[in-house]
């Protein structure tokens, strides 16, 4: 009678980590988004005269780019960039919204998730 105990207590908690991983991953990835964002946005390339200036058609393929690394598929009209002032004193403000669809063990919802660059 232990024995069966402690193998559905090791069963339930098995499953609430595979849970959580599911879960906690989605998340996960739209914190490194956002960290992507931020990096994009801060022109430091362009400042330090390394890269040309990017339109913001580049820069919005970039954030997808990065969004997809992280298995975030977005579409263009997802993705906004806005330009604040010219080349060097100029800045960036990318901000993004989409929706994840879960499903842990037949249980389904959907998340929505924003993420934007600091200034957005």
């Amino acid at each position: 009678m232990k024995s069966v105990l402690l193998v559905a207590i090791a069963g339930l908690i098995g499953a609430g980590v595979v849970a959580a991983y599911q879960v906690g991953s989605v998340y996960l990835a739209n914190i490194e988004l956002q960290s992507d964002l931020k990096d994009l946005s801060s022109l430091t390339g362009t400042r330090i005269g390394l890269v040309d200036p990017r339109s913001t058609a580049q820069i919005r393929d970039q954030a997808i780019e990065h969004a997809a690394q992280h298995g975030i598929p977005l579409e263009p009209e997802q993705v906004s960039v806005e330009r604040h002032g010219e080349d060097k004193d100029g800045t960036i403000s990318i901000s993004t919204a989409y929706d994840t669809n879960m499903n842990v063990f037949g249980y389904r919802w959907t998340i929505h998730f924003t993420a934007a660059s600091p200034g957005s």
